[in-house]
């Protein structure tokens, strides 16, 4: 970026060097003239450019620079753009790549790339991420942009420099492999038993995009209240599908036992909750021994967790390595998802970044690699958001698009709305992820110490009320668990079909017969109450002298708490029915049969009766018989 304003005015033009009919990617490239005078020679080779310099700096003024015009090329269609470069120097480079388009051939540079001597690097470039460099005249500022005007591609330009602004470097660089590709280009995705990534989406064993809504539960640190399923139960009950929970490998706190956990699972497939389980005990340790023994505790404890792969997500460590050193976070997970692996576990591995869970950047230029070495191919990342990575619209929309783009698969793991590093756009989060279908996890649901007690969404484990400025915007607030979250379809069968039509000629006659079924498989419930009613309505047409009556049969089932007639009852239907009674002018227009679902509670009216009913029902506190009560007082 610091080449940027010098080098978005200057063109190149003429040749350097060996000029050949291939070269990298097919195509003859030059060294640049008049300005990246650090090139000493140019050799195009069999999809190869080999690049020699001498005394080159750090791009301020003696990079050595090498280009290829492309002439108004249609790029649009392409997503990444790579190549392998390796460095044949006996010291570090540098390296940053260029793209000039349109007819101003606007200059657009990529980050600096370090790679070591001796050594080679898989570079890839996402041509439509928003982390180019674009020097802006007017404003004489740089600002990190997406490429503008894809569809006509006037050149690349790329850059070795030094790593050290006092020091030059010489030698030479060789690149080859060129690819232009779309994200996930040729890559099929087999479905698998449990949890699985496929590109930048998370899906469930039955292949249905699953999006997490939850909190985190510090279980191994209050484990001793011995409520954790009062806890999950009453999670559920307030509309979260997934919880983060806390445990230990005995590295710091108590470490607990696969039957600890093995109770855990079971709780939650109980209430309809999808566990991630977490190490706690390297929290901010750079150690990566410390983070392969987390990953040797899921092995230690895989007599819990094996048969459980459609139901569990194993999240390796919490927060691990305090700083953002991508390379050293990248080996050091590849070793931990190869850890959990040779112990036979096939589940989704969920890795957080480091920099104590906000350096996104160790996700995003790390996490392919990670994906890349896992034999299963299944594991997804989290970013935890705080005043670091969630502070604004704008850092909390870089982060995301940043990885997705990358087509790794993403869940913000943590987040809140304040905190030690500053205030939190949780409301922000909590819209664009809905916006680009990506799950979170609120920290937490309670026993926070000093100084950030604000952080508890309830006032204790069991049967506390939620904080207003945290739990109730997680929970009721815009974008919360009330709106978004939608059960796991693991825990649901097939969907109940509601209506069907029959036509039929007969002679003219009315007749209706009512038929009851006691146990219709829902989403949010094991089983509800449904009840068919079948109407044959006559039609009688007289044409040329011919009298014709056409009968059609009609079979409607009514589900009882289905208020928005999706064949499913779900906190949405609670939603929905709330804004009714309170006459919400805005509300979504409810049919006479969602209407017939609400009335839980057989009377004239649908009311807080009814709503009561069916809270209660999704709550786990009544059973599906008792979902419906014939109000004999008030018929």
């Amino acid at each position: 970026a610091t080449a940027c304003a010098m080098m978005a005015t200057a063109s190149a033009a003429g040749t350097f060097g060996a000029m050949a009919a291939d070269g990298l990617g097919g195509f003859a490239w030059s060294a640049t003239e008049g300005y990246q005078e650090g090139t000493t020679g140019v050799t195009n080779g069999a999809d190869s450019v080999t690049v020699s310099f001498a005394d080159t700096d750090n791009g301020t003024s003696n990079a050595a620079g090498f280009y290829h015009n492309f002439d108004g090329a249609d790029w649009s269609e392409y997503d990444t753009l790579s190549f392998t470069l390796t460095n044949e120097s006996a010291s570090d480079i540098s390296f940053a790549a260029a793209v000039n388009t349109g007819s101003s051939w606007k200059w657009h540079q990529s980050d600096n790339i370090t790679v070591s001597a001796g050594a080679s690097k898989d570079v890839t470039l996402y041509l439509k991420a928003e982390e180019w460099w674009y020097y802006d005249a007017d404003t004489q500022t740089n600002s990190l942009v997406t490429i503008a005007d894809l569809y006509n591609v006037q050149r690349v330009n790329m850059m070795i420099m030094s790593t050290s602004e006092t020091a030059t470097v010489s030698g030479s660089v060789t690149l080859n492999g060129w690819k232009l590709e779309k994200s996930g280009s040729g890559e099929v995705v087999e479905p698998k038993d449990g949890f699985y990534v496929d590109g930048a989406v998370l899906r469930d064993a039955n292949q249905n995009a699953f999006e997490m809504r939850g909190t985190n539960y510090a279980y191994t640190w209050y484990k001793w209240e011995g409520n954790e399923e009062a806890t999950l139960k009453e999670i559920a009950a307030y509309g979260a599908n997934t919880v983060r929970i806390v445990l230990s490998d005995g590295q710091q706190y108590t470490k607990n036992t696969a039957g600890e956990v093995a109770n855990l699972i079971s709780l939650c497939e109980k209430y309809k909750l999808i566990a991630v389980l977490e190490v706690h005990d390297v929290t901010g340790k750079d150690d990566a021994n410390l983070l392969l023994n987390a990953a040797k505790y899921f092995g230690e404890i895989k007599s819990a967790l094996i048969g459980h792969e459609d139901t569990v997500i194993i999240n390796i460590a919490n927060e691990w390595q305090g700083n953002t050193n991508t390379s050293s976070w990248e080996s050091a997970y590849i070793a931990a998802v190869k850890e959990i692996r040779d112990a036979g576990l096939t589940h989704c591995i969920m890795c957080d970044a480091g920099g104590w869970g906000q350096g996104y950047v160790t996700v995003r230029d790390g996490g392919s690699a990670v994906l890349a070495s896992d034999p299963e191919k299944n594991v997804m990342f989290s970013v935890h958001m705080y005043g670091t990575a969630g502070g604004n619209a704008t850092t909390i929309k870089s982060v995301i698009d940043g990885i997705k783009t990358r087509n790794l698969c993403l869940v913000i793991g943590e987040f809140g709305y304040k905190h030690s590093d500053g205030e939190v756009d949780e409301a922000y989060i909590m819209e664009y992820c809905k916006d680009v279908q990506i799950g979170w996890l609120a920290w937490s649901w309670y026993g926070n110490g000093s100084p950030v007690e604000y952080l508890d969404m309830s006032s204790a484990n069991v049967g506390g009320t939620l904080s207003a400025d945290w739990g109730e915007v997680v929970v009721n607030g815009k974008n919360g668990w009330k709106e978004t979250s939608k059960v796991c379809s693991v825990y649901a069968d097939e969907p109940i079909t509601t209506t069907t039509t029959e036509p039929a000629v007969t002679t003219t006659t009315t007749e209706e017969t009512t038929t009851t079924t006691t146990e219709a498989e829902t989403t949010m419930a094991e089983v509800s109450t449904m009840t068919t009613t079948t109407t044959t309505v006559a039609e009688t047409s007289t044409e040329a002298g011919e009298t014709t009556t056409t009968t059609t049969t009609q079979t409607v089932a009514t589900l009882y708490g289905d208020v928005d007639c999706n064949g499913v009852i779900e906190i949405n239907d609670i939603v929905l029915l709330a804004r009714y009674i309170a006459q919400d002018q805005d509300i979504p227009v409810i049919s006479a049969e969602g209407l017939a679902n609400a009335n839980c509670i057989q009377d004239k009216n649908v009311d807080s009766s009814d709503l009561t009913q069916i809270a209660r029902y999704l709550a786990h506190l009544i059973t599906a018989e008792e979902l419906v009560v014939t109000d004999t007082t008030n018929n």
